[in-house]
């Protein structure tokens, strides 16, 4: 993706992908709560859609496109930026595509075909390619097919607690409906909490297949759904973080540590990596 091509991406696109929704919008004017203070009660960042601008009250911090922005939340290089950006060309069909999985079409013509098992073998060189081989690990994504203006496209797929999903391939990052965290429940008193489900799915791949039901594990599917659910973390009395390794990891483990002083910090074991994937993939 160059430049100008990132500048078409809608700034309220970018910040859906990070875990934000609109809060209000009059005409070409939007209000969303600022990425750089999650804690914030009122939305202080203004958007026009008119031309790209985009400004934080709360933090005094504007820019004129997407890729500023992405620049200045993710503290990266225009490169990764626009690396980044890159894997949102689909994000922007998301208003169209129906939240819940079922076969019937919507009035744009969209739909989800079918959510299968993992059967696919590019699918499976996928995962492979991300270090996933374990069958337990393989067993909690999904197969599934789906429909964009007439196209027909297929993903890995990872339900969210709003039954929406996150969609992973080659060449696909996007979500399918609403935007949420994943709870995976043991009735465990011990919670793992991940930002990616990636991640989590690393995680299986390297642990007991007898201690899969020993915890909780809560994965975020966008590091700032943490503020809007930290509550859901007051019913564990332990609680393990392995988050990533960046600027937005050590911000939301830290967003946690407060609210949690003995909630663990488990980023040790991939204190070379970025994350647990990515450390899986240099074992």
């Amino acid at each position: 993706m160059n430049i100008e091509q990132a500048k078409q991406i809608p700034i309220e696109i970018i910040l859906k992908s990070l875990g934000l929704e609109i809060e209000r919008e009059s005409g070409n004017d939007i209000w969303i709560k600022s990425p750089f203070s999650p804690t914030e009660k009122n939305a202080s960042f203004h958007i026009n859609r008119k031309n790209s601008y985009w400004y934080c009250f709360s933090n005094a911090i504007g820019g004129c496109n997407g890729i500023d922005l992405v620049v200045k939340v993710k503290s990266c290089t225009v490169s990764e930026a626009l690396q980044y950006l890159s894997t949102l060309d689909s994000f922007s069909f998301q208003k169209q595509i129906i939240g819940a999985y079922e076969t019937k079409k919507n009035n744009n013509g969209n739909e989800v075909v079918k959510i299968d098992f993992v059967q696919h073998i590019a699918l499976k060189q996928y995962l492979t390619s991300r270090g996933i081989t374990k069958v337990h690990a393989i067993g909690s994504v999904k197969e599934l097919h789906y429909i964009i203006n007439e196209k027909k496209y297929f993903a890995i797929g990872f339900r969210n607690n709003s039954d929406g999903w996150e969609l992973r391939s080659k060449y696909a990052k996007i979500c399918i409906g609403k935007k949420d965290i994943t709870l995976v429940e043991n009735h465990s008193s011990s919670l793992k909490v991940f930002e990616g489900f990636f991640d989590y799915l690393s995680f299986l791949q390297i642990s007991d297949d007898e201690s899969q039901n020993i915890s909780d594990y809560l994965i975020l599917n966008s590091a700032v759904l943490i503020v809007k659910n930290v509550n859901i973390l007051n019913q564990y009395a332990k609680i393990e973080l392995y988050l990533d390794h960046d600027i937005t990891g050590d911000k939301y483990t830290n967003f946690i540590r407060e609210r949690f002083p003995d909630a663990i910090d488990c980023r040790a074991i991939f204190k070379d990596y970025k994350d647990i994937n990515e450390w899986i993939l240099s074992i």
